[in-house]
């Protein structure tokens, strides 16, 4: 949207065979060059010929698009990636949304990775508004600004839905933090008031056949609905039908489908953990804390009677302004240029 950008893709690919491959395709526009390398015939001697193919990858894409002011990567791929690419000779910034930081599991040769690629990065640009605390818990220094996940606001927006249906709904893939238990057994109790009540459930992944069977014992089967992987459109429709989004997670770096619900008018149940609260303000949702099965139930209640006391359209207005991709684009342009402007060398692109 502000900047001339190109991407590369790297990745490991399982054959025994450790050759390059990469294609060059346009991403609406983008340039994007997809790498990938075999591993090595001779088991455990994979990671000089990453290292090796990953810097090629790096050459090709400047001998083809140009050199860049900026290079910008994310997480662990930032060491392998800057080390790779200092014959270039320009600033970086660092894109971090990894959970481990704010689960505290951070290996401790990672730990040493990342130490080294925060210090030489211009600018870490963590999902997490608190993710200086995390670094310190490691004692990782880094220049820090926080870069909230963007909105497709052409999608979530609060069209005017036929009508506002006794459902509740949540979307995740199921991954345990995700407490989706918790959900189950707070609507059993919500049902037994609201017998009218359906639970609307968007999302797929590895844990669904175990959830799905959960459901099928706490509830009746007119009661809830797996809907499964759905367009972002589709699953706008559903937030903009809902009278509530239920999302009681135990742990966040941001909660993307939390924005997302807000900005269709759908007011939200959530977990003041991790970035949560950065994206749900005071006001502008229903807290729980983590576990409390007969506080959800509450709430729960509260969005399908309305009696929830949330503006949910100043709350959309104001999500949509936050997390708009020309507000957060403008953050990432700031931070390239102020990247760019740190490097003394000469630099091609713009």
């Amino acid at each position: 949207m502000y900047d001339d950008v190109a991407v590369l893709v790297f990745t490991v690919r399982p054959q025994r065979w450790p050759s390059l491959h990469i294609e060059l395709v346009d991403d609406q526009g983008v340039p994007t060059w997809y790498a990938s390398c075999g591993r090595s015939p001779i088991p455990g001697t994979t990671p000089p010929f990453f290292w090796l193919h990953l810097w090629w990858a790096i050459r090709v894409v400047e001998r083809e698009w140009g050199k860049p002011d900026v290079i910008h990567t994310q997480d662990a791929y930032a060491y392998r990636v800057m080390k790779c690419s200092r014959h270039l000779g320009v600033s970086y910034v660092v894109s971090q949304h990894w959970t481990g930081f704010l689960r505290r599991v951070v290996p401790v040769g990672m730990i040493r990775q990342f130490r080294w690629a925060f210090s030489q990065a211009h600018r870490v640009l963590p999902a997490n508004q608190n993710a200086a605390q995390d670094y310190d818990y490691y004692d990782i220094e880094a220049s820090v600004h926080w870069l909230p996940n963007a909105l497709d606001t052409r999608i979530f927006k609060p069209e005017p839905p036929l009508r506002r249906e006794p459902w509740l709904l949540h979307a995740s893939g199921f991954a345990p933090q995700k407490r989706f238990p918790d959900i189950l057994s707070s609507f059993a109790i919500v049902v037994k008031r609201r017998p009218d009540a359906v639970l609307q459930i968007a999302g797929d992944g590895i844990g669904r056949p175990e959830m799905e069977s959960l459901a099928r014992e706490l509830l009746s089967n007119a009661s809830f609905r797996f809907h499964g992987f759905l367009s972002k459109s589709q699953l706008a429709e559903l937030m903009r039908r809902s009278r509530g989004f239920i999302f009681p997670s135990e742990f966040e770096t941001f909660g993307c489908v939390l924005m997302e619900a807000m900005a269709c008018g759908c007011p939200v149940l959530t977990t003041r953990v991790g970035g949560i609260p950065a994206v749900v303000r005071e006001s502008e949702g229903l807290f729980v804390e983590v576990g409390d099965i007969d506080a959800i139930a509450k709430g729960m209640l509260h969005l399908l009677e309305g009696t929830h006391g949330v503006d949910v359209e100043h709350v959309s207005r104001e999500t949509r302004a936050r997390f708009s991709r020309e507000a957060v684009g403008r953050i990432l342009h700031e931070e390239h240029l102020a990247a760019a402007e740190a490097n003394s060398s000469p630099t091609h692109r713009t």
